[in-house]
């Protein structure tokens, strides 16, 4: 498998933005087709990529400035994609095997490649998710706890989106389980669902008016939209690969055998510990 072609596993019907698209148009893409990234293209050539994160990134740091005199609309929302988002964009062609590129993902921590021919134009894209699904065609013998991070940013019932978005930007932190006062996980955010609440025509509507503080200061558990279900470190690696494609989710919390705490985290990144090894 890890000699064929990556573009047999990639997404080829790529949403592409238009570098003149503005990052309101982006989010609302992002949010409207469930997806997190989009490649922007000048004619049908890659020149960057502009990501969900990209843009939390952008409202937070906004947000934080404590010099700043516009307004977050103006100045983040009206912004053409190719401002807020990456120019300097590696890609793979359509006949890079897919091992390689796997082990770029491992070596560089990249979320996602578009695929480009030799002209530059682009062809596909592939990503953190692609690599769940080839993970799920495998015979994994491992665990949950041989591939689960410890390191786990929990959420309470009174943390506000700001908490969140120093989350993200600060410890690129992506999914957080909220927790009750005796441990147990009652809801997972996700930053999807906060790109899709600073997407909302509600908030939008605030922020034009001005209105950012009550926006951040807004429970997070308000905003909480993704599916619940949690892994435990005996459960078959497996297992969780295919209940996390079957919801959709992109992270799972790991918690004691009691229920009572969470213990670490099982994500598309740690996941690709995996392949350490047999990707190259």
């Amino acid at each position: 498998m890890f000699r064929r072609p990556v573009i047999e596993f990639a997404t080829r019907n790529v949403v592409t933005a238009s570098e003149k698209d503005k990052v309101l148009n982006a989010m609302k893409t992002m949010v409207n087709l469930d997806i997190r990234r989009l490649p922007i293209v000048r004619g049908d050539k890659l020149i960057g990529i502009i990501t969900m994160l990209d843009i939390l990134d952008a409202i937070y740091s906004w947000i934080s400035d404590k010099n700043t005199e516009g307004s977050l609309y103006s100045d983040i929302y009206m912004k053409s994609v190719i401002e807020i988002g990456t120019r300097s964009v590696i890609s793979a062609r359509p006949e890079t095997p897919l091992g390689e590129v796997i082990a770029l993902f491992l070596r560089h921590n990249f979320g996602s490649m578009p695929i480009v021919d030799e002209t530059g134009r682009l062809v596909g894209i592939f990503t953190e998710w692609d690599v769940l699904k080839v993970a799920s065609q495998l015979d994994f013998p491992h665990r949950v706890r041989d591939v689960m991070t410890r390191i786990v940013y929990v959420l309470t019932p009174y943390s506000t989106v700001m908490d969140v978005l120093e989350g993200i930007t600060i410890y690129k932190f992506r999914r957080y389980p909220i927790v009750d006062e005796t441990g147990k996980v009652i809801a997972m955010l996700h930053a999807k669902d906060v790109l899709r609440y600073f997407a909302s025509d509600e908030v939008i509507e605030k922020i034009k008016q001005g209105a950012v503080e009550d926006i951040v200061s807004n429970y997070a558990i308000n905003i909480a939209k993704s599916p619940i279900f949690v892994a435990k470190p005996n459960d078959p690696v497996i297992d969780v690969v295919k209940r996390m494609l079957e919801y959709d989710v992109g992270g799972v919390p790991v918690v004691n055998e009691e229920g009572t705490a969470v213990i670490g985290m099982v994500t598309e990144k740690t996941l690709m510990l995996l392949f350490e090894g047999s990707a190259e």
